[in-house]
């Protein structure tokens, strides 16, 4: 079969297309991505599809402007729509402490999903090839990524909301070359693929000659035929291991995830360390930079499973242990929930903060109020509140009189007491009053000294609602 032939006979054997109609395409300019643009240009109508480009310009290096310039010339060309970002991913790298690759990835696949959000597109389209799964698979064994690694590149996967296919993985990079040069495409050619100065590079100019001169000059065919044989097992074993991740979890709000201590101790290794890396991946959404180093750090942490201990992984994510409960944390994202100033909570108004939640006060008359309420209700006695109100996070020293207790706590201490996590005890919402004296611990209790008794006429009511679903301090 001849290019067009295989790709067509790739994409329909493997359901690529099913149930898409409209296909962005990540376009870099190179060789891959303009043979894939062509092909499903010409076969648009035979798939019955639309489709467009995006490209992302990195700013790594200095032609990178008219690469993405190039792209947008042959969209136009094409009659389709091009999409367009530039990111500064070197200052990314600096700034992050990130591997060049990681966050262009990151950068990348964040553009793609927010088009595709966008304009409404079923899929995106990635020119990964054979070379590349070849490439891919013996990166990861060297990273020591388990089975998925040696499994490479899937044919169709989710990224979150994201859908991804690679139509291209049965085309070699030498077909692909010739298919340019034989229907006069002009691809923008990377100069640095000939450097070696990334570890795929090193794979692909370095380590697979001296395989195929030395050892077997067919390695590449025999890689990809074990990754494909790997890839039906790893399927099978993912199916097993989401059961038991679903099993183990106890709650998700897409910041933090909490899983049942108890149950993973019940895990044979095998099962415990792909729930441990989906436990990464759900917040991470990639398993980039995690190695099996990392995994055995894990299963070293549950060795041991007092409370308190923790570890961090790549992406600031970090990993504790509390009580019961092994707790996976996105360490930037609950730093930018800490309140730096204090904001003011009118009476009678619906407050949104950027922290995750919304604020409501209502007034009434205290015969019109019924008691039964969840923790995220606060009855307050309006007549003993010091106006006006205001929302903060938890600073040292702080301390009330817990509602049903006589003396005064810290609230480091009560929050011990009550089992919440060290990481998110900054990030709790506090009611004081003008006076800087502490109202109600969101979610948890009001003071004793602003409680509703049978001489109160008139009360204040504070509602907290959070955005994510999930676990979420009072929420039961």
């Amino acid at each position: 079969m001849n290019v067009e032939e295989k790709f067509i006979e790739f994409v329909q054997s493997n359901d690529l297309l099913e149930n898409a109609e409209n296909i962005l395409l990540g376009v870099s300019g190179g060789p891959d991505s303009l043979v894939m643009l062509e092909l499903f240009f010409k076969f648009k109508k035979y798939f019955g599809i639309n489709i467009a480009a995006a490209h992302l310009d990195h700013l790594f290096r200095e032609e990178s402007t008219s690469e993405a310039d190039f792209v947008g010339k042959k969209a136009k060309s094409m009659g389709i729509d091009f999409h367009r970002k530039t990111v500064d991913v070197p200052k990314i790298v600096e700034k992050e402490k990130m591997s060049a690759e990681s966050a262009a990835r990151r950068e990348r696949f964040k553009f793609f999903k927010d088009i595709c959000l966008k304009f409404d597109y079923d899929l995106l389209a990635l020119a990964h090839h054979r070379d590349d799964q070849v490439e891919t698979v013996l990166l990861n064994i060297f990273r020591g990524s388990g089975l998925r690694g040696l499994s490479g590149i899937e044919k169709r996967l989710s990224l979150g909301s994201l859908e991804i296919i690679h139509p291209l993985l049965n085309l070699s990079k030498e077909e692909i070359v010739e298919y340019c040069r034989d229907h006069s495409l002009k691809p923008r050619i990377d100069k640095t693929n000939k450097e070696n100065i990334y570890s795929r590079n090193i794979i692909r100019n370095k380590i697979l000659p001296i395989i195929e001169k030395e050892i077997n000059p067919s390695v590449k065919k025999v890689i990809v035929r074990n990754a494909d044989l790997i890839a039906e097992e790893e399927d099978f074993l993912d199916k097993s291991s989401e059961t038991k991740f679903l099993e183990a979890l106890i709650s998700s709000n897409g910041k933090s995830l909490k899983l049942d201590l108890n149950i993973l101790k019940e895990y044979d290794n095998v099962i415990l360390r792909r729930v441990l890396r989906k436990a990464y991946q759900k917040l991470n959404n990639s398993l980039d930079d995690l190695y099996f180093d990392h995994i055995l750090e894990l299963e070293k942490l549950l060795s041991d499973t007092s409370t308190g201990r923790g570890i961090d992984l790549p992406a600031d994510i970090k990993v504790y242990i509390n009580y019961n409960e092994l707790i996976f944390y996105k360490n930037k994202s609950l730093k930018e929930e800490v309140i730096k100033e204090k904001k003011k909570l009118n009476l009678n108004k619906k407050h949104y903060f950027d922290y995750g939640f919304t604020i409501v006060t209502d007034t009434a008359k205290a015969e019109e109020i019924e008691f039964n309420l969840d923790n995220n209700t606060a009855v307050l006695d309006l007549n003993k509140l010091d106006l006006p109100l205001y929302l903060r996070s938890r600073k040292p020293g702080d301390s009330f009189v817990p509602l049903g207790m006589k003396g005064k706590k810290k609230v480091k201490d009560f929050l011990i007491d009550e089992k919440v996590p060290r990481f998110e005890r900054e990030s709790i919402p506090v009611i004081i009053d003008g006076e800087d004296n502490i109202v109600w611990l969101a979610g948890f209790r009001i003071s004793e000294e602003y409680k509703v008794t049978k001489n109160t006429d008139k009360v204040l009511i504070i509602k907290i609602s959070f955005k994510k679903q999930g676990d979420h301090y009072g929420e039961k």
